[in-house]
């Protein structure tokens, strides 16, 4: 019977392991971009944008629009959006840029697309803003920004808040950070899987199926962080594969919160919580942990 319903409990996890990675691939999560991307795409945003100002310039300078009110306003629609960008960019370099940034380069963006979407100008103008507008959605899925633009009207339905409902925004986090956040997790969860083993030893759930189950979620969890680490370093890393991991330690959690065994274990299990609490951030996955 322990054996029948550890083969189940295999199969069930495996399974779940299956639907993360289906459902991943169902709504086309982007993966996470990693800092050379994200400052290739914030440099492209900038040179597409002196392309598009050239070709509006010309646009304009041939439209009834020349030297109106309507120019006034639209050429400084393009400074604030430039400016918004060129923040953005200094606040990335320095490693403080949040979704907010993003934000404020967003709205700049819609008084712009506005503009474009009352006014008949050239036909190379509107590439131009239609080519800007493609690099625009790419970096409001990098730092996990909800935006759409529909019918020429922007829609941000607000940037990621922390789990738990905190309103502080973090910054985005640098490759290298994300980086010690999984070793930090990797180091910890041996730690805990010591105490854990040394804790059940000494316990009355020694060499029960309880204890096989335990060991179970905690190699299953072991297995998931590997499987992040690796995609990761491949730079093909999800919010699924972290919403994965979580899954796996919120059954640990479950049985930790049920069961009172050794200070050393709980001590190593809530360190854990709080770095894989950091990893739910730097993915933006609302996670909370129950009971």
């Amino acid at each position: 019977m322990r054996y029948a319903a550890l083969s189940f409990l295999t199969v069930a996890l495996v399974c779940l392991g299956a639907v993360s990675q289906i459902q991943a691939q169902v709504v086309g999560q982007p993966y996470r971009l990693n800092d050379k991307e994200v400052g290739r795409m914030i440099k492209q945003i900038e040179s597409q944008t002196k392309k598009f100002r050239n070709s509006l310039d010309s646009a304009l300078d041939r439209s009834r629009l020349n030297r109106t009110h309507r120019e006034d306003d639209i050429n400084a629609f393009v400074k604030g959006f430039e400016e918004q960008t060129k923040r953005l960019h200094d606040r990335f370099d320095d490693h403080k840029s949040v979704a907010a940034d993003v934000e404020a380069v967003l709205d700049r963006a819609a008084e712009i697309d506005g503009f474009m979407g009352r006014q008949r100008l050239s036909g190379r103008a509107e590439e131009d803003w239609s080519a800007l507008r493609t690099n625009l959605d790419e970096l409001a899925q990098a730092y996990n920004v909800s935006w759409r633009w529909v019918g020429r009207v922007s829609l941000s339905d607000g940037v990621s808040t922390l789990p738990g409902g905190g309103s502080t925004l973090p910054y985005r986090l640098t490759d290298k950070e994300v980086d010690q956040i999984l070793r930090r997790i990797e180091q910890q969860s041996k730690r805990f899987r010591s105490s854990m083993d040394s804790a059940l030893d000494k316990s009355r759930l020694n060499g029960t199926r309880r204890e096989d189950n335990v060991n179970e979620f905690i190699r299953q969890f072991n297995d998931e962080v590997k499987r992040l680490r690796d995609r990761f370093s491949d730079h093909k890393s999800v919010a699924a594969d972290v919403q994965s991991v979580l899954d796996r330690a919120a059954r640990i959690d479950e049985f930790m919160s049920r069961r009172q065994l050794s200070r050393k274990a709980e001590e190593d299990w809530f360190r854990l919580k709080a770095n894989l609490d950091e990893l739910s951030r730097a993915y933006a996955v609302d996670w909370r942990w129950q009971g």
